[in-house]
């Protein structure tokens, strides 16, 4: 039997029983396995608006109204004998200059990724190159339309793209080719069933005359 006092000091004693316990319990605990957070790289912001970010022809064409694609289908089409290719870098092409001005494919490196993708051939034009630039804060990869430019400024141009500027981080380029046979005039009003030609294609691409991409 306990006196007042001893109940007391027997119930100190189970605290400091319980207190011991849950200190030993959590010296005696192994520490926890953490795991190293891989750093990510910061996200690039992108400009807004209609063509600040260039993916390709299909995904370009699908911003105009269906009605007008419908309606006038030869002018959301490349001209005949010109197509659209994505590369990967580096391109494994050889261009020289046109003595007219822009470049073609010279040859084509053995192995190379132009070479493996079987579409792109010796004598095919550059019409144009997707190229990327900081604007505002923010960056801009557009198509540049190429067929009359100086060299250095096409080389810089494909250059330009890197993975950075690119939204899921490939490194890659998107060219635009006309084969020696594309018509440099159109074929007919486009606008009534007739076949748009390479000039009147540039025509359609080319930046405004306030364009900040014509100060680079």
């Amino acid at each position: 039997v306990w006196s007042s006092g001893e109940r007391a000091m027997r119930g100190v004693g189970v605290v400091l029983v319980l207190v011991c316990s849950l200190a030993d319990a959590v010296v005696l605990s192994p520490p926890r396995a953490t795991t190293a957070r891989r750093a990510m790289p910061p996200l690039m912001e992108f400009g807004k608006g209609f063509g600040s970010y260039y993916s390709g022809w299909s995904d370009w064409v699908s911003e105009y109204p269906e009605a007008d694609r419908e309606a006038y289908p030869s002018l959301f089409e490349l001209p005949p004998s010109c197509y659209e290719i994505t590369l990967n870098k580096p391109l494994g092409i050889a261009f020289i200059e046109n003595d007219d001005g822009g470049v073609c494919v010279d040859y084509l490196v053995e192995g190379g990724n132009a070479e493996l993708s079987g579409q792109v051939q010796p004598g095919d034009v550059l019409l144009a190159t997707t190229a990327c630039m900081g604007r505002d804060g923010t960056f801009e990869r557009r198509v540049v339309p190429s067929r009359y430019l100086d060299f250095d400024t096409i080389m810089a141009a494909i250059g330009s793209n890197a993975p950075k500027f690119h939204k899921k981080r490939k490194n890659d380029v998107i060219l635009q080719f006309a084969r020696p046979d594309a018509p440099m005039d159109n074929d007919g009003d486009p606008y009534a069933g007739g076949k748009r030609g390479v000039k009147d294609y540039l025509e359609s691409i080319k930046f405004p005359s306030d364009s900040p991409w014509l100060a680079r």
